[in-house]
């Protein structure tokens, strides 16, 4: 038995644009909560990724028994990076052995002596990594007793990481331990 055609299956203009249209409202209000996701997770793997390089400079200058630097680089990618004053924590760093930290001209530096353990920088593309307080330090080292020196100038310190509106600060202290909050940027 045949049935009619006005019984056939199927999808009329008028519903077909309604349920397109209920599809894009939806989809609009999902955007700006994902894209503030994506900034949160900028800023946290940016976060871990530094104090990964921190915590591998303190565990090797305790194992190895010797000042162990993180330093800024503008030319990590290079073959031979070296580190920068001039350069931005969220240009790169450099994890290494600073066999010449006693050495006025040679503390915070890669030298011959020295030994590159570790390169990193900022995963996402829009993150910035700022130094707070004191000054603009150039490196960070830690002492064979695990505690930290920034340059020649003070004994703890503070990062901000900025993704968007996603704020992640490093407090480091005296004794090299890190400690991380969260927060919105202005």
């Amino acid at each position: 038995m045949r049935g009619n055609l006005s019984q056939c299956l199927g999808f009329t203009l008028t519903e077909l644009m309604v349920t397109v249209a209920i599809i894009g409202i939806i989809a609009s209000l999902g955007v700006p909560s994902f894209q503030a996701i994506l900034q949160q997770n900028r800023a946290s793997s940016t976060a871990n990724e530094f104090v990964a390089a921190l915590t591998t400079a303190r565990s090797e200058a305790i194992k190895r028994g010797k000042v162990v630097s993180v330093c800024k680089s503008s030319n990590i990618t290079d073959d031979e990076p070296s580190c920068s004053e001039d350069a931005s924590w969220s240009s790169g760093w450099i994890v290494f052995v600073d066999a010449n930290y006693h050495d006025d001209a040679g503390a915070g530096s890669i030298d011959d002596g020295d030994t590159r353990l570790k390169i990193g920088r900022p995963s996402g593309s829009n993150t910035t990594l700022l130094e707070t307080g004191d000054g603009n330090s150039a490196y960070v080292s830690f002492l064979p007793t695990g505690f930290i020196k920034w340059d020649d100038t003070s004994s703890e310190g503070t990062l901000e990481i900025c993704a968007g509106s996603s704020k992640r600060t490093i407090d480091i202290g005296t004794s090299g331990r890190v400690h991380i909050t969260k927060g919105t940027c202005s």
